[in-house]
């Protein structure tokens, strides 16, 4: 579990970090502090650089493009803005260190194509010829292992060359990868949901998706998916069984809440010994039931060893958190974190001082 993290030269970042943290953080700030940054960084520290990771950090904010020329000329994602001052260019770099132990790091390097840094670690290299034109690659270096990953000839990651070099992970490489989950503020696809949920019931982990529904809908006794990952629609296949009702209801149906709360007990039950990120963790939920998803978020957090880290705007979900606190004495290693744009370091509060601020009703956001 991190107990610090420095990041430097990540998007609005030219340097910041964040201490003591806890088992379960909660990032607050102003809109364009910097929140869902930080998110993203432990993301790709916690994926090892994956390219998937840096594309799938790209497509979320939008930031992808198509040589307008040729209308069937593929997306690309323009990484240029990953970087402090979107500054795509030789040696520009990304570091994400936890706990000061470099070892453990990320670091992310742009180069002129075709230069080779010196250690053996980076053998892995495209396969393919580059396009003509094409002069700039990412050195990726995580926990010892690396790659180099070409860029285009207009300086984007294709994804169909950010999943080949997710494919090609080493054995070592995967094995100091930490099990991550990354939920948007538009959570995750059906797809995933279908699939990870299948990989719940293979677990047997059932009970914590039905009783973090249940927070939401004390009628609900049982849940199940009718989809595959393959066929699954937006909001499709999952079906539940509530009580004094004879069939069987569309889990759509019951409004958006109960849609996120799956989300956010699925993704648990599937992080055990990982990490968890969730931008605007409230999204969806009216502030009566933020109490009972935190004790139901940290009890599972406790449970399953998993480091969650959340951002909020809402004072309710921030209250809610600190109420946790409040009122059990056994609840420890919480923390909130107030990011502020142009300071390097968070503010963090720890479990007394949010105590504190829930008795007297002090502002933290």
């Amino acid at each position: 579990m991190f107990r610090s993290v420095s990041i430097e030269g990540y998007r609005g970042f030219a340097q910041f970090q964040m201490h003591d943290l806890g088992r379960v953080n909660l990032l607050v700030g102003r809109n364009n502090s910097g929140k869902t940054t930080v998110l993203e960084a432990l993301y790709l520290l916690g994926t090892g650089g994956d390219p998937a990771g840096l594309w799938g950090n790209c497509i979320r904010r939008g930031e992808i493009f198509r040589d307008q020329r040729f209308p069937e000329s593929r997306l690309e994602a323009d990484v240029s803005h990953l970087f402090h001052g979107h500054d795509l260019t030789v040696n520009s770099g990304i570091s994400v260190t936890p706990d000061a132990d470099k070892g453990e790091g990320l670091s992310i390097r742009v180069d002129e194509r075709g230069s080779r840094p010196r250690d053996e670690d980076f053998a892995v290299e495209a396969t393919e010829a580059p396009p003509v034109g094409s002069r700039l690659s990412l050195s990726i270096r995580a926990a010892n292992a690396g790659r180099i990953v070409n860029l285009s000839a207009r300086g984007g990651l294709e994804f169909d060359v950010a999943v080949m070099f997710s494919q090609m992970a080493r054995p070592r490489e995967a094995k100091s990868i930490r099990l991550v989950q990354f939920v948007s503020t538009q959570g995750v696809s059906t797809a995933d949901l279908v699939r990870l949920w299948d990989e719940v019931q293979l677990n047997g982990d059932e009970g914590l998706v039905v009783a973090m529904l249940k927070a939401i809908d004390p009628a609900i006794e049982d849940i199940r998916s009718l989809a595959s990952a393959a066929t699954a629609g937006p909001r499709e296949g999952f079906v539940v069984r509530c009580a004094n009702e004879s069939r069987r209801l569309p889990l759509g149906s019951l409004g958006d809440g109960v849609w996120r709360m799956l989300t956010l007990a699925v993704v648990l039950a599937r992080c055990k010994g990982g990490m968890l990120l969730v931008d605007e963790i409230d999204t969806g939920l009216h502030h009566t039931v933020m109490a009972d998803m935190w004790r139901l978020v940290y009890d599972a957090a406790e449970r399953l060893d998993i480091q969650v880290f959340a951002t909020t705007h809402s004072e309710d979900c921030v209250y809610s958190l600190a109420s946790i606190c409040r009122d059990d004495e056994n609840a420890s290693d919480v923390t909130i974190q107030r990011i502020e744009a142009g300071r390097t370091q968070s503010i963090a509060y720890s479990e007394a001082e949010i105590r504190a601020a829930a008795e007297h009703r002090i502002e933290v956001r």
